[in-house]
């Protein structure tokens, strides 16, 4: 399948799998549940779609939250798959294998520690009449 393809079948998953999520899984663990990017393999075989989970104030929730919404989504993958086939047209509908994506809160964790040393950097320099050695 050449590249231009797979991406479109991949927009087309990420959008099917999101209207679906919203509106037919009543499923309280996917509630928070966010697709942020699939990926379709080489043959369009598998389907592995990256998932966050935001709360209702638009901040990312734990790592225990992500890992329920994954398990969620994996136990109504087959329902999922359903609901592709007429938006796809393919003739095999890609297996779907659900992975939490944390790639956000990594970022956001990251700036969160730049902070830190910055902070730590400046209260050393006033308080130590600016000599920090560097």
């Amino acid at each position: 399948m050449d590249s231009t393809r797979r991406a479109r079948l991949e927009g087309v998953i990420l959008e099917e799998l999101t209207l679906a999520i919203r509106r037919e899984i009543k499923d309280p663990r996917v509630d928070q549940a966010t697709i942020s990017r699939v990926e379709l393999t080489e043959d369009g075989r598998q389907a592995t779609v990256f998932v966050s989970a935001f709360s209702a104030l638009g901040q990312e929730d734990s790592d225990a939250t992500i890992d329920r919404c994954v398990e969620g989504l994996q136990s109504a993958s087959g329902f999922l798959r359903r609901k592709l086939g007429p938006a796809l047209q393919l003739r095999y509908l890609p297996e779907l294998l659900f992975k939490a994506d944390r790639g956000l809160m990594n970022s956001m964790r990251v700036q969160e520690l730049l902070k830190q040393l910055e902070a730590e950097k400046k209260d050393r320099s006033e308080s130590g009449g600016g000599s920090d050695g560097s």
